[in-house]
């Protein structure tokens, strides 16, 4: 029997497949807890991953309301050993990616464009046990 989790972990899986060499792909939830993450133990901690996604959401959340930017649609932080793509999917998931210096953010955006609607869809099914 299919679970949210298996499921999530399946879509991350193959998102994962589709980017450049990715670190970690992970979904992390409104409280800073990772709900998936592809692989289950990556390179940098899953403690460490949700840290910097609620910090980099945080940080850019503040900057965008003092410039009146809107809603933080994703981050990215890029230094010489390693970046972060954070992508809000929703008011309480984020998708962060870790990704290699060398890889510009925008090659995500083709597979988060095929994979985000699927994550989308399994965090709103409902999965009923008997």
């Amino acid at each position: 029997m299919a679970t949210r989790q298996s499921e999530l972990i399946e879509i991350l899986g193959q998102m994962a497949d589709e980017l450049p060499d990715p670190d970690w792909v992970a979904l992390v939830d409104n409280d800073g807890l990772i709900v998936s993450c592809i692989p289950e133990t990556p390179v940098v901690g899953q403690d460490q991953i949700s840290a910097m996604t609620a910090a980099s959401i945080i940080m850019a959340e503040r900057v965008l309301d003092e410039i009146d930017g809107g809603q933080t649609r994703f981050t990215s932080i890029a230094g010489s050993n390693r970046q972060m793509l954070s992508v809000v999917l929703s008011r309480d998931r984020v998708l962060a990616i870790g990704l290699g210096p060398e890889v510009p953010a925008q090659a995500t955006f083709a597979s988060m464009t095929r994979w985000v609607p699927e994550i989308l869809k399994v965090l709103n099914k409902s999965f009923v046990t008997s």
